[in-house]
């Protein structure tokens, strides 16, 4: 499903930003485009009036003008005395321009009505300006038209070869294909790997929803097969004893069911993020001394010292939720007190790290905690290979109470304790 969904959206991703793309370097390239015509319209325009300017100011027009003119073979001039065209014409143009000439002089006299060979006997220039397409395809700026001179006219024929602006169009053209191909592949490698990105939280998030209902499917699977079986039994129990011996099993198993459903709604508020926290200013050494008090008697009872260490300087106030809190510190003391065995010590601390955070501690002389499971215990449901036969823990205990700590903005982890064992660790913000 997943791999489907990740190619759909790498298509799709890469089909919206390529059209915006190629749309941007389609406007783009018309305005290269203007611009290429642009500037050669007005280098034709100028060279124009400088050709102007000398044939009406010069009588006598020298071949080294015109060949400094037509050098660069973008300008063609072709000049007509009276109807005659100059010797220069016979010596340096070519049958195929000649015959250029004669397409460009025919066109204007027949589209834009100037005929250079027309004696008007004006005192004025007199000339239009025109685009010319040769018949051999070739585009060109063509200005035609009469100057006056002593003794006749000056017919006149200008062309302004395109070619060199068509070729930089067209391979301004072939470089945006093929930048637009490059950034069509990249943008798809780019989509691959962004999307990949974004799939890999959902399918964690599936995967361990997937586990999630696995596992709490498993936990409820032995209460209620205890509460069925009790069910049949109690129906063909003859005596009383029995009766009640079945139906206290069957209490303490939905009691344990009960406390299962319970922890599993928590986390999914706290998924949904609606994990309610009531945040007021307490104590944080008064949290602490609760605990110690509740758990100090059945530490007692199962032969473990209980110690506490508050620092001596009066600490600022935590802004949190302190029934929330509380539980967390019940999680970390349930579990001190599982693992540890008779005869070792439990102690409960609290520092202040200047500037704004407090620590608290619940270290223990237990079994301790793997390196390889010190990441893993705050999972749902994991538990180590000697929880496993525990029925009072589900493995969500830990978990919850990261929860908890993340929705104050603190941290919790856990490390070796000195000598033996192991020391759970929670940071919380102090009130500044």
């Amino acid at each position: 499903m997943f791999r489907k969904l990740h190619l759909q959206m790498t298509l799709f991703c890469t089909a919206i930003t390529s059209c915006i793309l190629l749309i941007l370097m389609f406007l783009c390239l018309l305005s290269a485009q203007n611009s290429l015509k642009k500037n050669d319209y007005n280098s034709f325009l100028t060279q124009l009036n400088s050709v102007l300017i000398h044939l009406q100011d010069q009588d006598y027009i020298s071949h080294q003008w015109l060949n400094q003119l037509q050098g660069n073979g973008q300008i063609l001039l072709f000049l007509y005395d009276n109807e005659r065209p100059l010797s220069y014409q016979d010596y340096h143009f070519s049958k195929k321009e000649k015959q250029l000439a004669d397409e460009a002089i025919h066109a204007a006299k027949e589209k834009y009505n100037v005929d250079i060979f027309s004696a008007y006997r004006q005192k004025i220039i007199t000339q239009t300006q025109f685009d010319f397409t040769s018949s051999s395809g070739h585009s060109y700026y063509a200005s035609a038209g009469i100057i006056p001179k002593q003794k006749g006219e000056l017919g006149f024929l200008m062309l302004f070869s395109l070619e060199k602006q068509q070729n930089a169009a067209a391979n301004l053209r072939r470089l945006i294909c093929l930048a637009a191909c490059a950034a069509v592949i990249l943008l798809f490698i780019f989509s691959w790997y962004f999307t990949k990105r974004i799939i890999v939280p959902m399918e964690n998030s599936q995967r361990q929803q997937t586990l999630f209902i696995a596992s709490a499917s498993h936990e409820l699977r032995a209460p209620l097969a205890v509460l069925r079986s009790g069910l049949e039994i109690l129906k063909t129990a003859p005596k009383p004893d029995e009766q009640a011996h079945f139906i206290d099993l069957m209490e303490e198993e939905s009691s344990r069911m009960q406390n299962l459903i319970n922890q599993m709604l928590l986390l999914a508020n706290s998924d949904s993020g609606h994990l309610p926290i009531h945040m007021e200013a307490c104590q944080p050494d008064g949290i602490l001394l609760n605990i110690y008090e509740k758990y100090e008697p059945l530490a007692r009872k199962k032969k473990i010292s209980l110690s506490i260490s508050l620092p001596d300087d009066i600490l600022p106030d935590c802004c949190l939720d302190a029934e929330r809190i509380t539980q967390v510190f019940i999680i970390l003391m349930d579990n001190a007190l599982s693992y540890t065995p008779s005869g070792g010590k439990i102690s409960l601390s609290l520092t202040f790290h200047k500037p704004s955070a407090l620590l608290f501690c619940v270290s223990d002389t237990g079994c301790g905690v793997p390196d390889e499971e010190k990441k893993k215990i705050f999972g749902r449901f994991y538990r180590s290979e000697r929880a496993h036969t525990d029925k009072e823990h589900f493995g969500l205990g830990l978990c919850i109470a990261k929860e908890i700590v993340n929705a104050h903005r603190g941290s919790i982890w856990v490390e070796d304790a000195k000598g033996k064992g192991s020391s759970f660790c929670v940071r919380l913000p102090a009130k500044a």
